[in-house]
């Protein structure tokens, strides 16, 4: 009995190649427990991987399906009568579609051969994953319960624990084996209605034949016998309901059939009643199976695999008491860590598990200082990772060994890497140079202007090739997506400047534009403001611009309870260095006087405090953004959490003065806002390419990538203490102007590249000019931190405690903005002197263009699995094409980068080392905007034309046959002002204008949605919209609603008067009378509930308030009443309501 049972299991699951459905025995959950716990004990796992037949068996189950359903869809329209199961099929065509396209999304080729196959030769080479798949839905009929599915696995692995990426895999191999049911399903309902169509036409034949001549009727079943073999249930089935109660010489043909079926140990009412039961399950099958193919998108198989994975629960041991406590993806990223260590160690998953644990909870006592390597996280994603390695006795290959080295000493191996590819390229120029005959004195030159032209290209090239062969890993971060706990107070501040009404208006509203997106108890919000520079400590207008800033926070402060808004202004001071009354020290001092006041309260250098102080002193994170920086919803939480966590808490030096682990902030990228209506091209051409500016993306997420820092920008958060600690009193006043990357460095600055902050990109090319300018003089200024000694705050100096990383970043600041003007100088140099000006054009043009064909080219070749070829081709050359225009425009405006960039290093080289004056200046950037006329764009940029004509004259002296291949550069130069003045205009949006044929498409089609609801918004309903209308089998109204059709109703009111199909009177008695049903309606707190009765107006169970419908209909709303207000302007008559007729007609 045991054997028999067995073996229909096997069957029924699919180990034994079967058309039948997948059906074995109902097992309840306990039942599933018990069944597998002795799966458990049965299986056995192959040494070798598996074949990889899933994808090929997944395409003929898709081509099966796809044809069953044509020849039901055929009949169907021919009139033929549906059986239930193939009904079924045909109402969820579409979503079996789906469900086979996220299948083949998800499934990717070889991806069952990582995975652990049985060793039972009918498992034939599939994953065990999948057997256990195919048992859950058989012993369900299809059905799949989320109990029962979590007390089978769980009982599984009692005896036979599954692997991290088996249990990852439970969810698409459910959904294959549930395709796999369908396929049978849909392959019998096939063959059914085959078989009934056969024997239609067998029963035409024989009472045709019985009426025309009954003596032949015996040749005709003759003719049956023969081509139906064997006949099945549903065939025997059809013909004798043809054939029964019809003449005796056919009920002679149904004798023969029983005869027939005698001699199968069969009878005829036998194989009606198996083709009814037959049916009768077919359709429990079918309905079980896609309402589990409905349900497989709605388990949380997060939170499935974390309970039954036993890595999980092991790690949830960690000796720190943190893992439990961080957040989704760091705990994945774990267990990811455990799994390639698994694999490469040949060790099971939870062996290595243990042995993290085991080296955490050797980590030292528990007290906080030990927290970080009382972390498990610490051998995993930290530097203990190589004791793992050695714990586990892991004998890396060559290729992980060389990873390993460049781990190591990754500055060496990237500085290597750019070094190499700098004296190759510049010993080809050299090479060149010579082999033309230049002279000694023309090769150092080539050589050198060469060298520093070439280690632009080399960079980008590096960068490229960096960012493919290391995987970036995010930081680490805490849970605090419920709200940030008490000892993780912050606040978020925006440092700014008071210039005019507007500007403070714009400034409060931006606020609380970031307080309403990041509300949270244990956040502030602060304005943390100077005026601008003046000639005396007050002139007029200020304390009018103080008082409105003060008056505006009290309002807020009033308007929200927890009361979290701060203004903090400073007044001037005199500063030598400018020779104005300005606000110490800009920003740098505004954050300096923040920290003296949130950890020691000193108070002194706020003339205005406006807010509640208190709690002040327990704020742990500084969140400083810029004035046009947006906080996106619940980023503030999200940088905390980052932060707060142990592997990312910052450990300082033995002098306590700088951090070497951990960070003491971090720089979320910075993503560019999308475009406005009327931004202009070249606001939209920084928009639409991320990540083009080396100052904030670039080249910050290679320095994450390779050695786990980041770049700071200005914009991010930062530990108070530690901030505090490092930089006060560090470095000397009126010397500082581009600090961010300087405390970046002593601070360390890390990346969060899966967090963003939102900025607008600069809508002129001028203005992103100035911007510039002034980051090349802040740059040059941090010149003296390269030297061996460096400057503090006192006069005196000390040793240089940046490490070489830091350097390189101050270094590579100043070797940038020497790009352009060694370009600049190379190409007429080369042109003029040597004869082949070609090759220097191109040798030049390849810094602009080669790192950009390169990077185009990776990415078409990168295409995203779930993308289709055509789309990733039209993404891609969308972007390929913004990406050319910028090389083109950096061409073309490469002289006058020179010019300015020069001119900044000039300044700043004065400034500091002779008047030491005006170091400071900056302007706002809304205060920095220069005029937009062409006139203003040719006399700021006369450099670029006035350049391409000088050389233009002194080659055709010195080198007449060199214009030719200089002439389109001197030609796009010449016009680099007229281009920068049409990239700066806003960008035309031309109307698009419909088709006479497609304007009266669209017509029709609002005709009949107006139809809709002018035929069911009725009395009856109470004036409410149903939910929708059932056309088949028989017309039925569903009678309930919901606020975002309440909504949608209203505005077809409105819409149908803009149309002509409704008079003034029908409009506003129609919008009355649903929002006097509106007003009946029962609400909590103001919000309707998701669903209602139309005819009785109850609220439906379960009641349930939507943020999304409410969010709905409020926009709905808005819309109503701005389109209300217009009626008073618009004429009783108009041609709208001839319109209206006219499309009335046409439906």
């Amino acid at each position: 009995m045991k054997e028999e049972k067995d073996r229909s299991s096997a069957a029924a699951s699919g180990l034994v190649e079967d058309d039948a459905p997948l059906r074995a025995d109902l097992f309840s959950a306990a039942q599933m427990a018990v069944h597998g716990r002795r799966l458990a004990a049965r299986h056995q796992l192959a040494d070798q991987p598996g074949s990889d037949r899933l994808l090929d068996r997944l395409a003929d189950n898709a081509d099966v399906i796809a044809t069953a359903c044509a020849s039901l869809t055929l009949a169907a329209k021919s009139g033929v009568h549906m059986a239930p199961a193939a009904e079924w099929l045909l109402d969820n065509a579409y979503l079996i579609e789906e469900q086979v396209r996220l299948a083949r999304t998800h499934l990717p080729r070889d991806y069952s051969r990582e995975l652990p196959c049985l060793l039972d030769a009918d498992a034939c080479g599939k994953p065990r994953v999948y057997q256990l798949a195919l048992e859950v839905i058989a012993h369900g009929d299809g059905r799949l319960e989320p109990e029962s599915l979590a007390r089978f696995v769980a009982a599984y692995q009692e005896g036979a624990p599954l692997a991290l990426g088996e249990l990852w895999a439970i969810p698409i191999m459910l959904r294959l084996a549930l395709i796999e049911n369908l396929r049978r399903i849909a392959a019998r309902q096939a063959d059914s209605l085959r078989q009934r169509e056969q024997a239609n036409r067998w029963a035409d034949r024989m009472t045709a034949k019985a009426d025309e001549r009954p003596g032949d009727l015996i040749l005709v079943v003759a003719d049956m016998a023969r081509e139906v073999q064997p006949m099945g249930s549903g065939f025997v089935a059809e013909l004798t309901r043809r054939l029964q109660g019809r003449s005796g010489a056919l009920t002679q043909a149904l004798q023969w059939i029983a005869t027939r079926l005698a001699d199968e140990g069969r009878t005829i009412d036998q194989a009606v009643q198996g083709d009814v039961r037959q049916q009768a399950t077919d359709q429990v099958s079918a309905a079980n199976t896609i309402s589990s193919l409905r349900l497989l998108g709605s388990i949380d198989w997060r939170a499935f695999v974390e309970t039954m994975s036993t890595v999980e629960q092991a790690l949830r041991g960690d000796p720190a008491g943190v893992y439990a406590s961080m957040d989704f993806a760091t705990r994945d990223h774990y267990r990811h860590v455990v799994e390639r260590l698994a694999r490469a160690s040949g060790r099971a998953e939870i062996e290595v598990a243990t042995e993290a644990l085991a080296l955490a909870a050797e980590g030292g006592p528990a007290h906080v200082e030990n927290l970080r390597l009382r972390h498990v996280g610490y051998y995993l994603a930290g530097k203990g990772l190589a004791r793992l390695e050695q714990r586990l006795h892991m004998r890396p290959g060559v290729n992980a060994t060389l990873r390993r080295a460049g781990r190591a000493r990754p500055l060496l191996s990237y500085l290597g890497a750019i070094g190499a590819f700098t004296a190759l390229f510049a010993a080809t120029a050299v090479v060149y140079a010579a082999r033309d005959g230049a002279g000694h004195g023309l090769l150092v030159a080539v050589g050198v202007l060469g060298a520093l032209g070439a280690s632009q290209l080399a960079l980008a090239l590096v960068n490229l090739m960096a960012t493919r062969l290391v995987a970036p890993a995010p930081l680490p971060r805490m849970d605090f997506s419920t709200g940030l706990p008490p000892d993780a107070r912050a606040i978020v501040v925006v440092p700014a400047l008071l210039y005019s009404r507007d500007n403070v208006a714009a400034l409060v509203d931006a606020l609380e534009v970031r307080y309403l997106a990041n509300r949270d108890p244990q956040l502030r919000f602060c304005l943390l403001t100077d005026l601008v520079d003046a000639p005396r400590q007050e002139v007029y207008g200020d304390a009018e611009l103080i008082e409105q800033a003060r008056a505006a926070i009290a309002a807020l402060n009033a308007k929200y309870d927890d009361k979290p808004f701060l203004l903090l202004h400073r007044q001037r001071v005199w500063s030598e260095c400018e020779g104005a009354w300005i606000g110490r020290e800009r920003k740098r001092g505004k954050l300096e006087d923040l920290n003296a006041l949130l950890l020691r309260g000193e108070r002194s250098p706020f003339a205005i405090i406006e807010g509640p102080a208190a709690g002040l002193d327990e704020v742990r994170y500084v969140i400083t953004l810029d004035t046009d920086t947006h906080l996106p919803r619940d980023a503030a939480r999200a940088f905390i959490a980052a932060l707060a966590h142990p592997l990312n808490r910052p450990v300082f030096d033995a002098a306590g003065r700088r951090v070497v682990e951990g960070y003491g902030l971090l720089q979320p990228r910075v993503t560019a806002a999308l475009p406005l209506e009327h931004a202009s091209r070249y606001e939209r051409l920084c928009s639409g390419e991320p990540g083009i500016d080396p100052y904030t993306r670039t080249v910050s997420d290679v320095y994450q990538d390779l050695f786990g820092e980041g770049s700071f920008t200005g914009k991010g958060i930062y530990d108070l203490d530690a901030f505090d600690r490092v930089l006060r009193g560090r470095f000397p006043d009126d010397c500082v102007l581009s600090h961010d990357l300087l405390e970046g460095c002593y601070v360390r600055s890390g990346l969060l590249s899966d967090a963003a902050l939102v900025e607008p990109c600069p809508a002129r090319y001028s203005d992103d000019v100035c911007r510039r300018h002034r980051w090349i003089r802040g740059d040059w200024q941090l010149a003296g931190w390269l030297r061996a000694r460096v400057p503090l705050a006192d006069g005196g100096t000390e040793p240089n405690p940046l490490p070489p990383l830091a350097r390189w970043k101050l270094f590579d600041n100043l070797r940038r903005s020497l790009v352009a003007p060694v370009l600049t100088f190379l190409l007429p140099l080369c042109w003029a002197l040597l004869p082949s000006p070609a090759f220097w054009s191109a040798a030049v043009l390849a810094v602009f263009f080669l790192p950009f064909a390169l990077g185009a080219l990776v990415t078409l070749a990168d295409k995203p699995h779930d993308i289709a070829p055509g789309q990733h081709l039209l993404n891609w050359s969308q972007g390929a094409c913004t990406g050319l225009v910028h090389a083109l425009l950096n061409t073309a405006f490469l002289p006058h980068e020179a010019c300015y960039s020069v001119d900044a290093i000039a300044r700043s080289v004065w400034r500091m080392g002779v008047s030491k004056q005006r170091r400071l200046e900056w302007r706002a950037s809304s205060l920095s905007r220069s005029s937009t006329d062409l006139e203003s764009n040719c006399r700021n940029m006369w450099f670029a034309p006035a350049f391409a004509v000088g050389v233009a004259v002194l080659l055709s002296f010195a080198h007449p046959y060199a214009l030719f291949a200089a002439a389109p550069l001197l030609l796009l130069w010449f016009l680099s002002p007229v281009v920068a003045w049409w990239v700066s205009l806003p960008a035309a949006h031309p109307v698009p204008q419909l088709a006479d044929g497609q304007r009266r498409f669209l017509r029709r089609l609002a005709r009949r949605t107006w139809a809709f609801f002018e035929d069911h918004v009725t009395a009856e309903e109470n004036w409410l919209p149903p939910d929708n209308m059932q056309e088949h089998p028989a017309p039925v109204v569903a009678h309930r609603t919901s606020p975002t059709n309440l909504g949608l109703a209203l505005l077809a009111n409105l819409t149908a008067w803009d149309f002509g199909y409704a008079a003034t009177s029908d409009l506003l008695a129609r919008t009355c009378a649903t929002l006097d049903s509106m007003g009946r309606l029962e609400r909590y707190r103001g919000h309707f509930y998701n669903w209602y009765d139309t005819q009785t107006l109850a609220p439906l169970p379960p009641r349930y308030v939507s943020a999304v419908d409410s969010g709905n209909l409020a926009g709905h709303l808005l819309t109503l009443a701005a389109g209300l207000k217009r009626l008073a302007d618009e004429p009783i008559a108009s041609s709208r309501a001839l319109d209206g007729i006219r499309d009335t007609l046409d439906v």
